[in-house]
């Protein structure tokens, strides 16, 4: 698996994988393209400090991710209780007939290596199982299970606080 900075041409790509129901399902993105465009464009522009990245197996897009210094979106840190000086990523693998086979696990490694040597907190829904295995397979150790309120998110059930300290 290899990482590439997204581009604008990938927004269409983007949009199959919020359509697809297992990313909907814990994604809560519009799958429009102007919405799409409206959210990622100022990241791809340098406008937006989220790093977000295509992943890539065999030459095809198979996920998303993108990391984050939680200190520049101070509302959700405090929101989850993050300490500052903290990495965020979030992540995705974009079409159900790749789930299951590893990609989760490889594309999280895949970020670490990349993101600045912090401390690094994620914070899936607590129901979302395969989001909280894959942290597990990296190292990541549960910290909490809370009910989280996050004006800027779309929290449905209560929050897994994962930390991998290094």
């Amino acid at each position: 698996m290899r990482l590439r900075p997204l581009v604008e041409d990938d927004l269409p790509t983007l949009c199959a994988f919020f359509a697809s129901p297992h990313v909907e399902r814990w994604w809560h993105e519009s799958a429009e393209l102007d919405s799409v465009r409206t959210k990622y464009l100022p990241s791809i522009r340098g406008e937006e400090p989220s790093h977000v990245l295509l992943a890539i197996v065999d030459e095809r897009p198979v996920g998303l991710a993108q990391w984050y210094l939680w200190d520049d979106y101070p509302q959700g840190r405090d929101g989850y209780g993050i300490p500052t000086g903290s990495v965020g990523i979030d992540y995705l693998i974009g079409h159900a007939w790749d789930c299951g086979r590893g990609y989760g696990t490889q594309l999280i490694a895949a970020v670490l290596e990349i993101t600045p040597p912090l401390p690094v907190w994620v914070t899936p829904e607590a129901a979302n199982e395969p989001s909280c295995s894959v942290l597990e397979n990296n190292g990541f150790v549960l910290m909490a299970v809370k009910q989280c309120h996050v004006e800027t998110e779309f929290v449905e059930g209560p929050t897994a606080l994962y930390a991998l300290k290094r």
